[in-house]
């Protein structure tokens, strides 16, 4: 068996005998030719299983690529033994879901009033498994996400793809912090694979400057000051680990000026020539140097510095960086303009 993971493959086995129940009841009332194709395939990779040679490619006898598997367990060929017609619409593919995922992520001109914001967003291949959010609430509140899904590639790219539409589905219900996130935890789980499961940050901010943040399994989110730095971190397991998981915002205050900063490991576990890690350090003493002026000039810093650090090193993870800055002026003089138009 090319991949060893038997927790996995039980997993695949068991998506996959439920996918062809329901496949056998489609097919008792519609036997198209593309369904039986189908039912076809997903007997093929229970016999791959229950024998042994799951992830081995049925022409060169190699192993399949474990993230093309992870994407697609019905696949029994490897990349290089693909036929070009197949190569080429596998690029395509790969082209159009690139395109839907960088259409999904907020305009780079994002404004909320009372709000001055700027983030970086770079997966490490076509597409990625990071997700970024910014959400508008009720009563002027903003509501943010950023998101680091297990695995890589497409597969990844999908699950953030459904994080993003079950925030956006719960947030206009107007749940509590805790709430929301103990339904988004179920939804989620009930989308993923048992080995699948996604680090979170999900904040809650309104227009006077109150925030709650609740931090699943994530990095460390830094509140930046003039007076200092304040991190919040993890205070329960990533999303979609266990159905009855419990979820506790901190809260904080913000002034004018202060600055949440979320980011993904691909930007603090980025290597450089020497095979060094950047560092929460690093990043936590540019954010600081920084936080004084407005996001774009942070970010742009940030990425900077990071570009430089790194030097010919290849990029291996997905990186993104949020930088949200409080900016109660610039809210006053938006409604001033409101009122005199």
């Amino acid at each position: 068996m090319a991949i060893g993971e038997t927790a996995y493959v039980n997993s695949v086995r068991e998506q996959l005998l439920a996918g062809r129940t329901r496949l056998s009841e489609v097919v008792g009332q519609n036997q198209s030719e593309r369904l039986l194709q189908l039912l076809e395939e997903v007997d093929s990779a229970l016999h791959r299983i229950d024998h042994g040679t799951f992830g081995v490619c049925e022409i060169c006898q190699g192993v399949v690529e474990e993230e093309r598997l992870r994407e697609n367990p019905l696949a029994r060929v490897c990349l290089d033994c693909l036929t070009p017609k197949q190569q080429r619409a596998l690029e395509y593919d790969l082209e159009l879901a690139a395109q839907i995922q960088k259409g999904l992520l907020p305009p780079c001109d994002v404004a909320f009033p009372g709000w001055d914001i700027s983030y970086h967003y770079q997966p490490a291949g076509v597409v990625g498994g990071d997700y970024c959010d910014l959400i508008p609430g009720n009563d002027g509140e903003l509501n943010f996400v950023m998101a680091d899904v297990s695995g890589k590639g497409v597969a990844a790219a999908m699950l953030s793809s459904n994080l993003r539409a079950i925030f956006r589905s719960l947030i206009p219900v107007g749940l509590s912090t805790a709430e929301l996130m103990t339904r988004a935890n179920r939804l989620f789980r009930q989308s993923a694979l048992p080995t699948q499961y996604a680090t979170l940050v999900f904040g809650k901010s309104t227009i006077a400057g109150n925030v709650e943040i609740v931090n699943a399994g994530h990095l460390p989110v830094m509140l930046a000051s003039n007076t200092g730095t304040r991190l919040f971190e993890s205070t329960s397991q990533p999303l979609g680990m266990f159905d009855d998981q419990l979820f506790t915002p901190a809260r904080a205050g913000m002034h004018a000026g202060d600055t949440l900063v979320l980011y993904t490991d691909g930007m603090s576990e980025a290597e450089n020539d020497d095979g060094a890690e950047y560092g929460l350090a690093r990043l936590q003493k540019l954010i600081e140097l920084h936080c004084g002026g407005c996001p774009n000039k942070l970010v742009d810093a940030c990425k900077q510095h990071l570009d430089g650090f790194r030097g010919r090193r290849e990029r291996f993870d997905d990186e993104t960086l949020l930088a949200i800055q409080y900016a109660p002026t610039a809210l006053h003089e938006h409604s001033h303009r409101a009122a005199v138009i």
